[in-house]
């Protein structure tokens, strides 16, 4: 026995000496890879002369009336290029090649301000912030342009002779800026945003500020990103009566619809010029739970001398229709879509939605959203829901969810105000004349991505949607409906109807404008994490050989304990068209099959485990019974994931979680196969396995 564990001893440690080693090889160094980066020089093509001038150097003196600008600015040529940048810290190598072939390359283009990060105590590059595309409102709400933009002299010339005015925004009002302590190149910024239409809505996907996707500037270490300016919470004013008709599709759960109608009442009626109507619209309760609903209707109507109606219509669940249903019953100028499992926990939310969704620029607004708090998985409450929607190449995604909000996430994105492609329909708000210049939600998605699809909708219009994350509601989520990944059925139709949205918006899936593309885009990563550069595309890396298991494994092999997760199964030509639809490069592969996501085995050291994904044939897609014993195996591909490393302080050796698989077409034979994954302990015989929910067809 003793002989047993010193050879297992032995073992353990071995392979986790080969664990630490391979993560230190797929371990990605930022400071290394924008060395390389700073080294190559870009083809030159503007022939406009460039100037730099240093923030501190805009104005050169202001006494009373008479303001001087730099000198450089005054004699500049209309076309010239200036570009602004703090003096702490430096520009990299070939930043005005850069930004004086933005400029040649996009001719229209007056404005633009590029990415940074941050000098360390050693003065390496570390901790990039890679910046969204012009987001008007984030901007209001933050100096998030930091320390480089540049301009035609000719614009400078025109924003600087206002640089002592405050700026008044196209919908007449003065913004909630602290003009007066504002630095100076922030107003110089702002006069020039506002004259370059920066405030209004945008001619379709037309950004008039242009945002150059490239580290250019390295910031001072210790030197405030935001110039002090950083993303706060706001107190706007109504100023004229507005009211609000709040849309809550319900059904069978008035014992929920309750929490939600008990809280929006006591916090709805707190914010000056801002009344509501509630509207909820049941697709169907039972007998017994629509008595229920009357009768809570009519309590929380005579307690609250609320405007509550109830629409009852049985028929088959569509989220959509229902909340068309709803709109069509609304008498508001605002509409907001408010799922029954939503409590209000604060008393500004609903004055602070009316603000934005009526700005002119803006189309769908929401807030952050928390989880409720649990003794075990939550205790104080403070993991995030939502924060904002991210488009990525397999689908849109909640940001930041199950991370917790008592830390400040990615230079404060889960604080202030952001502009991002969407927010959740579980607290939605939308003038009523947009969604109805729309068309409302499109019912041809009954149950997810309806919300999605609005959005992007909205977006594509040239409106701007906006995420509140100063303050926040908490969202009982799926109390209503269930967790789409419980089960074959619920999976199967998801990923239809993400298959639909995709083909309505193709362009989401390649590029969201306000989420980097140097950010993590293949994975399901909640925070905002760099993706490896050096990591091959999918079309490029080498293809899994099929191992065919005749006879299957034993059933109990299968063990909760393997935790399975696939982000993406099917066809690589699909992924290719997710990915490379409108950039230059085309696919290496674009046959056979790509299977990715993230595995690990509950409670072990997972450094001990060898592992193998497994493909078995199934009836269909929403019944997984076996149609034969057999099972095919492919080595798999394996990754770095940061965020779910992140995500399992509680679990061992979990860094390489990530796994990639491409098959050849050709190598399986035609019919519906469920993935899972088979762990081999290294130490000892044991084998465990488990099977996922999702599926493929190969044809």
């Amino acid at each position: 026995m003793g002989l047993k564990k010193a050879v297992r001893a032995y073992l353990t440690a071995n392979a986790k000496r080969k664990h630490e080693k391979a993560v230190r090889s797929m371990t990605f160094h930022y400071d290394l890879q924008i060395e390389e980066f700073e080294n190559e020089k870009p083809q030159t093509l503007c022939d406009h002369k460039i100037i730099t001038v240093f923030f501190d150097d805009i104005i050169t003196q202001n006494s009373g009336q008479n303001t001087s600008h730099n000198k450089a600015i005054d004699k500049a040529g209309e076309e010239d290029i200036i570009i602004f940048c703090r003096k702490k810290g430096r520009t990299i190598r070939y930043a005005k090649e850069y930004i004086g072939n933005a400029f040649e390359e996009n001719k229209n283009i007056n404005l633009l301000y590029a990415d940074e990060d941050e000098l360390d105590e050693n003065e390496r590059p570390s901790a990039p912030y890679f910046k969204p595309d012009w987001s008007p409102d984030s901007y209001l709400n933050a100096f998030y342009i930091g320390s480089i933009y540049a301009a035609r002299a000719g614009l400078v010339k025109k924003a600087i002779n206002n640089i002592d005015e405050p700026l008044i925004m196209p919908w007449g009002k003065v913004s909630s800026l602290d003009y007066e302590n504002m630095p100076v190149c922030d107003k110089l910024f702002g006069h020039m945003a506002l004259i370059e239409g920066g405030f209004n809505k945008r001619d379709g996907m037309n950004f008039p500020v242009y945002h150059l996707d490239k580290v250019l500037f390295h910031r001072a270490h210790g030197e405030d990103l935001f110039l002090g300016r950083s993303f706060h919470k706001e107190n706007h004013t109504i100023e004229s009566p507005v009211k609000v008709s709040v849309v809550i599709p319900s059904k069978d759960h008035p014992e929920v619809l309750k929490q939600c109608l008990v809280s929006l009442t006591h916090y709805g009626s707190g914010s000056e010029n801002v009344s509501y109507e509630i509207i909820v619209v049941d697709n169907g309760s039972c007998e017994d739970k629509k008595k229920q609903y009357e009768e809570l209707l009519d309590k929380i109507r005579t307690e609250n001398s609320a405007s509550i109606s109830y629409i009852y219509e049985p028929r088959d669940f569509n989220f959509s229709y229902m909340c068309n249903l709803g709109a069509k019953n609304a008498t508001g100028d605002l509409i907001l879509f408010l799922n029954d499992d939503i409590e209000i926990v604060s008393g500004e939310w609903l004055r602070e939605l009316s603000y934005y969704a009526r700005l002119p620029h803006v189309g769908a607004v929401g807030c952050k959203l928390l989880y409720p708090a649990d003794p075990v998985l939550n205790p104080d409450g403070s993991l995030i829901q939502h924060a904002g929607l991210t488009a990525i190449h397999i689908g849109p995604m909640h940001k930041l969810q199950r991370l917790s909000d008592n830390k400040v996430w990615y230079f404060g994105a889960n604080e202030g105000t952001h502009d991002m492609c969407g927010v959740t329909a579980a607290c939605l708000m939308v003038s009523r004349d947009k969604f109805e210049a729309l068309g409302g939600y499109y019912e041809g998605l009954a149950v997810a991505f309806n919300d999605v699809d609005l959005n992007w909708r909205l977006l594509e219009e040239g409106y701007y949607n906006v995420c509140c994350n100063y303050f926040n509601l908490v969202h009982h989520e799926s109390l209503s409906r269930g967790d789409d990944n419980a089960d074959a059925k619920k999976t199967d139709r998801l990923m239809r109807e993400n298959n639909t949205l995709m083909k309505r918006h193709m362009n989401m899936y390649t590029k969201d404008p306000f989420y980097h593309q140097a950010l993590v885009n293949d994975d399901v990563a909640q925070d905002y994490i760099m993706a490896n550069p050096k990591i091959p595309h999918p079309d490029e890396i080498e293809s899994s050989n099929a191992q065919l298991v005749s006879k299957g494994y034993p059933d109990s092999w299968t063990n909760e304990c393997v935790w399975f997760r696939t982000d993406y199964i099917g066809s690589l030509n699909k992924w290719n068209k997710m990915y490379y639809k409108g950039r230059e490069e085309k696919p290496v592969n674009d046959t056979g099959y790509f299977i990715k996501g993230y595995s690990f085995v509950v409670g072990s050291d997972n450094a001990i485990y060898n592992r193998t994904l497994l493909l078995r044939r199934v009836k269909s897609s929403e019944d997984l019974t076996p149609v034969e014993p057999c099972v095919y195996s492919f080595k798999v591909h394996d990754m770095l994931r940061e965020d779910v490393e992140k995500n399992l302080k509680d679990q061992q050796s979990v860094e390489i979680t990530g796994y990639r698989s491409r098959i050849e077409e050709g190598v399986l034979p035609k019919g519906t196969y469920q993935a899972g994954m088979l762990y081999k302990d290294t130490t000892s015989r044991t084998r465990v396995m488990n099977w996922g929910t999702k599926t493929m067809n190969v044809i």
